[in-house]
């Protein structure tokens, strides 16, 4: 029985714990990105790309301008996630 659980039960939940800090790194990535589309929308802050340190994390934060819409500025953030894989997550506001 306790070979079971050892073999079967801890790598499940090992799986679960990085899929729940992939989805809080996701979240975190989402949150970011909304924070400067907001603030460049409202005129705080400047298309320049940066790259913010959050909850041991780094985030980077790339401006550009989307394909066929050259009235919008398009923000993505990347980042990488709990399995080692580069993520990215972007939107777009007007200038």
């Amino acid at each position: 029985m306790c070979l079971f659980i050892v073999f079967a039960l801890f790598p499940i939940f090992d799986q679960l714990k990085l899929n729940k800090k992939n989805m809080l790194l996701r979240t975190e990535a989402h949150y970011l990105l909304y924070e400067k589309l907001t603030a460049f929308a409202d005129g705080e802050i400047e298309a320049v790309s940066i790259e913010i340190q959050r909850q041991n994390h780094l985030f980077t934060l790339n401006w550009g301008v989307p394909n066929g819409f050259p009235e919008m500025v398009e923000g993505c953030i990347q980042y990488q996630n709990a399995f080692g894989k580069r993520e990215e997550v972007c939107d777009a506001t007007k200038k």
